[in-house]
């Protein structure tokens, strides 16, 4: 995979919004029908790299710090729920009408519990790499991810992370683009103790099985065949509590299969949320 041609600047605003859950940062760029995108854990709107910059050209793509991380550090501690009602502000503030949703791991589900919450505000919207419930497994992922992120420097355990985050062949072609994945997923020490509550929320048990049943909009479900986080069963069991959904299964794709996907998967997801 060869880096994103940078072509031309794209003006980002960099926006603090004031909700009863303290301050929300989030990055706006683009023009075109709106689009939020959702990140997962630890991340700030940086971890999505090159990818908001590529999409403003088709939308006016908005992207959040997370609950506890960057710009939106303080305030509340992070809950899905607490999550969703950011994002939910957000559309109100920023959109004007009906958004695609894109989340990826801990950001699909925030964008579930959204579509759920609020369908007003969510006209399409796809989800990777994320599971309906707690499972034994995941419980076992967050430890570790617990583990990582307590006891090795924020550098080092990215470094650690991206052997989970990409399949095998993937990294092996493109090292370059997992050392970028690495820096940008690297948290700045102030964001740890946040990094760590979404940790202790999560471990603390989800179920979204009646919060699913209720999403009414087109959905699309992406899953990677090898991801060792969150196994394909569990996104597929998630995509089949939503009526209609379609699901897409990466062939030897991890964690990060937006970006294993390549070029061929980026423009089924743009035409998806674009139709």
């Amino acid at each position: 995979m060869q880096e994103a041609n940078p072509g031309p600047s794209v003006e980002i605003q960099h926006l603090t919004l004031t909700t009863p859950r303290g301050p929300l940062a989030c990055e706006r760029l683009g023009s075109g029908p709106p689009l939020l995108m959702l990140a997962g854990l630890g991340s700030r709107a940086r971890l999505w790299g090159e990818l908001p910059r590529i999409l403003s050209s088709r939308f006016t793509v908005l992207a959040p710090d997370n609950r506890g991380v960057g710009g939106s550090r303080s305030g509340e501690s992070f809950t899905l729920e607490g999550a969703a009602d950011d994002a939910d502000q957000i559309l109100e503030e920023q959109a004007g009408q009906p958004a695609g949703v894109l989340g990826v791991s801990m950001g699909g589900l925030i964008a579930c519990t959204l579509a759920a919450r609020h369908p007003a505000l969510v006209g399409r919207m796809v989800i990777a790499s994320c599971g309906a419930r707690l499972t034994p497994s995941h419980r076992r992922v967050l430890r570790f991810f617990e583990l990582v992120l307590s006891r090795l420097s924020p550098g080092e355990a990215a470094e650690a992370l991206m052997a989970f985050a990409f399949g095998a062949s993937f990294a092996d072609r493109y090292p370059g683009y997992v050392d970028q994945a690495a820096r940008l997923w690297t948290l700045d020490p102030e964001d740890v103790p946040g990094a760590l509550g979404q940790i202790e929320h999560l471990r603390s048990g989800w179920d979204l099985g009646p919060a699913l049943e209720a999403v009414t909009c087109p959905t699309l479900v992406l899953a990677g065949e090898l991801d060792p986080l969150v196994a394909a069963a569990s996104t597929r069991e998630l995509a089949s509590r939503i009526v209609g959904a379609g699901y897409r299964e990466v062939p030897r794709a991890a964690h990060s299969v937006l970006a294993e996907g390549g070029a061929a998967l980026l423009s089924e997801v743009v035409e998806f949320l674009a139709s």
